[in-house]
């Protein structure tokens, strides 16, 4: 049996590493004579130097980074149609990749969401079984990409009988219990992390956890292409430069925001999953953002809790995408902390700067303590 992933984050790298691990060496599934392949889209920072880690530790057989492309020129729109009706030629054309090193070569593959390039490995290996992986939160509502945002390339895809990507055989989450979304029947939990193989995740890594100073709050950045929203966010920014000193800004590693405050930061090539494991006592650290994946993953993945602002109420909820689905998940997600008042929402400026100073009393902590709070 020969095995695809499909990764485009480093905390879907996480994953996918746990999930392989398990599948190969600890008879997760009974699997036999088990074979599996890498692919890594460059979209986020490090992604070079992440995928030639993975080739270096052989737990993969192949792993290939690919660039993502787009055509340009005068020949753009007849490329583009060739790509969405020829799959050898998308292959070929963005990534290089000929006939013999993809046709019919897989019996499953494993992807977080529906992208062209995922899309075009699965029109080459039509009798592959479709597994999909979490891709943060939306996943646990499956509010999640199964399509192409081009209505005209999605028509096409129809009258080409390609799959809709609803038709996948499991769904693979860290937190089964979170989970809300249509056909629970096919969600299974990925098992925790083997002990020994974590130490040496966090061994190959280190180069992109290690090298950050100890803070005690986290400011985990989202960008949302939203001018009016983006006012709100430099709102709270400012409120939190109160706090410089104790604050570390993580840069997202996609898209990087201004940090006119002068925060400490990140360069957006660090592995958050495995900063994590780093924090001195990371039941007293504060974690603030919209809503990103990155507030909940030392829960979901670790069993460990610190304390949580999130802040997407206080714009606009479409922006944000903060649905009642994403509710109803936050809902499940305190129900499992010891502590629900952990976790903090507030709905105006002023009662997110009353969580602020709430922290620090909860905690005992005092302010502006030095510029490494080590």
């Amino acid at each position: 049996m020969r095995y695809l992933y499909y990764c485009n984050s480093t905390y879907q790298i996480l994953n996918v590493l746990n999930l392989n691990w398990h599948r190969r060496y600890a008879g997760f599934e009974h699997i036999e004579d088990y074979h599996s392949d890498l692919v890594v889209l460059n979209t986020f920072e490090g992604a070079e130097q992440i995928a030639e880690i993975i080739r270096q530790s052989g737990v993969f057989d192949h792993v290939m980074l690919m660039k993502k492309t787009f055509n340009t020129g005068v020949f753009h729109s007849l490329l583009t149609l060739i790509d969405t009706v020829s799959p050898l030629f998308y292959m070929w054309n963005k990534h290089g990749v000929r006939k013999g090193e993809i046709l019919d070569k897989y019996d499953v593959i494993t992807t977080p969401k529906y992208s062209s390039l995922i899309d075009a490995i699965w029109q080459l290996n039509r009798k592959a079984r479709l597994d999909l992986i979490e891709d943060g939160t939306a996943t646990y509502n499956m509010v999640i990409n199964l399509k192409s945002n081009s209505g005209k390339i999605e028509k096409l895809r129809q009258m080409l009988s390609y799959n809709d990507f609803h038709d996948y055989e499991n769904l693979y989450l860290v937190s089964k219990n979170l989970y809300s979304g249509i056909n629970p029947e096919k969600v299974i939990e990925i098992p925790a992390f083997d002990e020994s193989y974590l130490e040496k995740i966090k061994n190959d890594f280190s180069a992109f956890s290690d090298k950050y100073a100890q803070k005690d709050i986290y400011w985990l950045s989202q960008f949302l292409n939203n001018e009016e929203f983006n006012r709100m966010v430099d709102k709270v920014l400012s409120s939190v430069s109160s706090y410089k000193d104790d604050v570390l800004f993580v840069q997202h590693p996609r898209k990087h925001m201004d940090n006119k405050y002068g925060f400490a930061e990140t360069d957006g090539k660090q592995i958050w999953e495995l900063m994590m494991l780093k924090m001195k006592d990371i039941n007293s650290k504060l974690f603030i953002s919209i809503h990103s994946t990155a507030s909940y993953t030392a829960k979901m993945l670790y069993g460990l809790e610190p304390y949580i602002i999130l802040f997407y109420k206080l714009g606009d909820r479409k922006v944000t995408a903060a649905n009642d689905d994403f509710e109803s998940f936050l809902e499940k997600f305190k129900a499992n902390y010891s502590d629900p008042d952990k976790i903090m929402v507030p709905e105006t400026i002023e009662e997110f700067k009353e969580c602020l100073e709430r922290y620090y009393v909860l905690t005992g902590k005092q302010r502006d303590r030095g510029p490494d709070n080590i």
